[in-house]
């Protein structure tokens, strides 16, 4: 025997049922899969890949145009952590140039 479809008043539309198991939240260290969260792991890609230069234009990105959003936020300390990293390499040069496109 089939269970009747519940619809709703206004609507007259089939009702869902509720889901069993909802999907978990989302890690606060992760942006939640917006198109900025989706740009921000890219350049974490990137980053991860050894892929520098790509990882800090797109992180510039987030920062320059997304300043007040989480990714904004954390594609600035992302940034901060390779100005540290060239430091800790010899590379005070692109440190500073970093820094002061960070200002």
């Amino acid at each position: 025997m089939k269970a009747a479809k519940t619809t709703t008043a206004e609507e007259g539309l089939p009702q869902l049922p509720p889901q069993a198991n909802p999907p978990p939240p989302h890690k606060t260290a992760e942006p939640p899969p917006t198109i900025l969260g989706r740009l921000f792991r890219m350049a974490e890609g990137y980053h991860q890949r050894k892929e520098t230069n790509q990882a800090i234009e797109m992180y510039f990105e987030l920062v320059e145009r997304n300043a007040g959003t989480q990714e904004g936020r954390m594609a600035r300390e992302r940034l901060m952590q390779i100005c540290d990293d060239y430091e800790r390499e010899g590379k005070v040069r692109q440190a500073r140039a970093l820094y002061e496109r960070l200002l």
